[in-house]
């Protein structure tokens, strides 16, 4: 490798969604088994063991994590979920990006209003910084917010220095 090899993760933010889904499952798998043992009724013992199972299931998927890996002229966005799932939900060439430049820049703004699909990889923190990338694709732009490091920076400016803004 010639040093164009970078990554980085951001750890998404545990919202209040996230929180009120946990209480609802844990509570509703406690308060079922609770019921069907004190009132000896098997359905309501079973419903406590769907609870379990979709606790099983769901609660790992809400612990979110992005890993971003620029290699020589591409970026694969992957989702870690559980901190052992992953899946890459996306993979930009820089023969299609336009630009990338930090979230509240200027030169992202002719880019914004214009139908543009929007994909969040951040964490979802107020005090990172933030960076957004117009990919085209067809007849639709993608905008795609993301945290890149200091290292990743550099090198997708060593591959195209006048397409990143730093401002």
């Amino acid at each position: 490798m010639d040093g164009l090899y970078a990554e980085a993760r951001a750890k998404k933010k545990v919202t209040m969604k996230d929180n009120l889904i946990k209480v609802l499952l844990v509570g509703g798998m406690i308060a079922f088994f609770v019921l069907g043992l004190l009132t000896f009724n098997m359905l309501l013992v079973i419903v406590g063991f769907v609870f379990m199972a979709l606790c099983y299931f769901f609660l790992p998927k809400l612990a979110v994590e992005y890993e971003y890996v620029f290699c020589d002229g591409q970026v694969d966005f992957d989702k870690i979920s559980g901190g052992a799932k992953r899946k890459t939900m996306m993979r930009v060439d820089f023969e299609k990006l336009v630009v990338i430049a930090p979230k509240n820049s200027h030169a992202l703004d002719g880019y914004r209003h214009n139908g543009v699909a929007v994909k969040d990889f951040t964490s979802m923190d107020a005090n990172a910084k933030v960076y957004g990338m117009v990919v085209t694709g067809g007849e639709q732009n993608t905008m795609i917010y993301f945290e890149p490091s200091e290292k990743m920076l550099a090198a997708m400016k060593q591959k195209a220095p006048r397409k990143i803004m730093e401002y």
